[in-house]
């Protein structure tokens, strides 16, 4: 049986989709290790690969050999990404264990790298000014040409870099620059709606996108917008198993329609929220969340909705 290699699918693949060689590679790699995979005569290591196939919109799933450097960092990576998912941000020693498993870091590696150090900066030290520097060093090593307010949408992104676009707009958020912040979450918004994705790529970054939009533009006062952004990410968490935003998702819908009057429907959203809350362990979320309600609408709404038992100290 005759096997296609991996370079003769992405030449093919690019040159059905009219790209050359420099535009397909910009960032990934230099454009005469590009000519070397596409000739068969250079294996590409699993992360450039994996970019390489998101550029050209391509699911497949290709076997590429796998150094023990390769598997390591791989399995760091995991760990640290699942920390993110978790919300636990104090990933600097994965990092360093990241780095010392070889001197040497392609642009992937090394943006995996800055992702770290810019999440400690900005989740723990609350600096975000230190922290968006990095994240845009990060994007900038496989999109060189991004700007804050440049055009994103022509780049199918991998999921690293969809994740740096994230932080850097929740950094353009802490520094007070919202409008910037909000267009950039737009976009990312529009982009898991365009584009044909793995599904459980969309099902992974959706509600996290849908959750800080629904919340800027409630806090923007953007309430329908923001109400239909909060029930996309509320039916993809359902439909995909995918609970760990649901939760807050609930609570932005049921804020925003007591923001636009509609308190009696809003109520049994709410308490589904709380009570997910609470089931899953989230007390800091729990009570932030309880405060800003009750700021914004009394505490009486709080007994409307706490017909379910509570414990004392929430």
């Amino acid at each position: 049986m005759e096997y296609i290699k991996a370079g003769q699918f992405i030449r093919e693949l690019r040159k059905r989709k009219g790209l050359s060689q420099e535009e397909l590679c910009l960032g990934l790699c230099e454009p005469t290790t590009m000519c070397k995979i596409e000739r068969g005569r250079q294996y590409p290591n699993k992360k450039l690969l994996d970019a390489l196939l998101v550029r050209l919109q391509e699911q497949a799933e290709l076997q590429v050999p796998l150094s023990v450097v390769d598997f390591e960092r791989a399995q760091i990576e995991r760990e640290a990404l699942s920390s993110i998912a978790n919300r636990e941000y104090d990933i600097l020693e994965l990092a360093d264990r990241y780095k010392e498993c070889s001197p040497v870091m392609n642009n992937h590696e090394q943006q995996f790298y800055l992702l770290a150090q810019a999440l400690h900066h900005a989740r723990i030290g609350k600096d975000w000014g230190t922290a968006i520097e990095i994240f845009e060093a990060a994007i900038c090593l496989t999109m060189p040409s991004y700007t804050v307010g440049s055009d994103i949408n022509t780049n199918m992104l991998t999921s690293m870099e969809f994740t740096i676009l994230n932080n850097i707009a929740i950094c353009l958020w802490f520094l007070k620059q919202n409008d910037d912040a909000i267009d950039l979450m737009e976009r990312l918004y529009e982009i898991l709606d365009t584009y044909d994705m793995d599904r459980e790529e969309y099902s992974k970054r959706l509600p996290m996108i849908a959750y800080n939009l629904s919340t800027w533009l409630g806090i923007r006062k953007e309430y329908t917008a923001a109400l239909c952004v909060a029930e996309e990410g509320i039916d993809c968490c359902i439909k995909y198993g995918k609970y760990a935003s649901l939760g807050d998702l609930l609570y932005n819908k049921g804020f925003t329609m007591m923001c636009l009057g509609d308190r009696e429907r809003a109520k049994p959203v709410l308490q589904k929220a709380f009570m997910f809350l609470l089931a899953c362990g989230k007390a800091v979320s729990y009570k932030n969340l309880k405060k800003d309600l009750t700021d914004a609408f009394g505490k009486d709404i709080w007994e409307a909705i706490t017909e379910f038992s509570l414990p004392a100290d929430l």
